[in-house]
């Protein structure tokens, strides 16, 4: 009796272990947007065609590939007019999340500060190949496509400017001892904190069930794939060494990524620092939210560190 009873418990043990598995293998493909068979990430709202789209479509952006011998990873180069030696390398949001800014942004620094404007393709977006990793190992590429730029551009201030999932890329590759010294300026929005922590908000937002083991399983899953747990991943961590002045942005209303991650990101920088909080901003919103307030705030972080002597 004893025997069938251990018997059964084993089986509703492996039965659990099974569901937990072939969940956290949902969300590992999910996350690294080999399908789409998790909720895990909301549905992706759709954006109306804007002035700005229409602007971005008359412009003459050069294609650049990023010297690797990996695989291919492309940008867009859209330079000043007259020419320039500041550039803004704009890290756009991931796709899925809806953000409409980038096409504000990039018009705004091309026509109103005169600077040359790069957008690289992060890792399994637009021209790039490669799964998501929500910005660790796009960090790396981050840093190479900056040595990139100095060497083919003559470019002598840079800015890293991210969205969401491309602040937190920035923010990361601020973080690192290699990035160049023309990084003058980190800009932040949206940005998440910690990997793991981000996921466990999006699932309690998104999923009826308790994911936590499920999401312990897509980390095992994706060292595998990717060689990093997503515990691994600690913006916080890496926000704690930047050198350079940074500007924190972030909506009130963000529902995707919880605002109480910019206080720690924000806590974590040492040096020049600043927080703007955009009152009533959904994620990706900030710019368009009150579009006057967010260009002056922008101008006066950004102006006293990128001068040309």
């Amino acid at each position: 009796m004893v025997r069938k009873w251990i018997l059964i418990l084993l089986l509703i043990l492996f039965g659990i272990g099974g569901l937990i598995g072939y969940d956290g293998y949902r969300l590992q493909q999910t996350l690294t947007k080999a399908s789409d068979r998790s909720r895990l990430l909301p549905a992706k709202p759709t954006n109306p065609d804007t002035a700005d789209q229409a602007w971005m479509k008359r412009q003459d952006l050069k294609t650049i590939q990023l010297k690797t011998t990996g695989e291919a990873r492309v940008g867009r180069y859209l330079p000043a007019s007259p020419a320039s030696d500041k550039t803004v390398v704009l890290l756009a949001d991931d796709v899925r999340l809806g953000s409409s800014e980038t096409e504000p942004l990039i018009r705004f620094y091309q026509e109103q500060l005169g600077y040359n404007v790069f957008v690289p393709d992060r890792r399994g977006q637009g021209g790039s190949k490669g799964p998501l990793n929500y910005g660790w190992l796009d960090r790396l590429d981050l840093i190479e496509w900056t040595n990139q730029l100095i060497e083919e551009t003559g470019t002598r201030h840079i800015i890293y400017h991210g969205l969401g999932v491309g602040g937190a890329t920035a923010l990361l590759a601020a973080g690192e001892p290699t990035v160049p010294k023309q990084v003058k300026v980190v800009i932040a929005e949206g940005a998440y904190a910690r990997l793991d922590d981000w996921l466990q908000s999006l699932a309690q937002a998104n999923l009826s069930y308790p994911a936590g083991p499920s999401l312990a399983a897509a980390s095992i899953l994706n060292k595998v794939e990717q060689d990093f747990f997503y515990g691994d991943v600690s913006v916080t961590r890496q926000t704690s060494r930047i050198m350079v002045p940074t500007l924190f942005i972030q909506g009130t209303g963000d529902k995707i990524v919880p605002p109480r991650m910019v206080y720690e990101l924000y806590q974590a920088k040492p040096g020049i620092k600043q927080l703007y909080p955009v009152r009533g901003a959904g994620h990706g919103m900030t710019y368009s939210e009150n579009a006057g307030n967010y260009e002056k705030r922008l101008r006066l972080f950004v102006q006293p560190f990128v001068t040309t002597p």
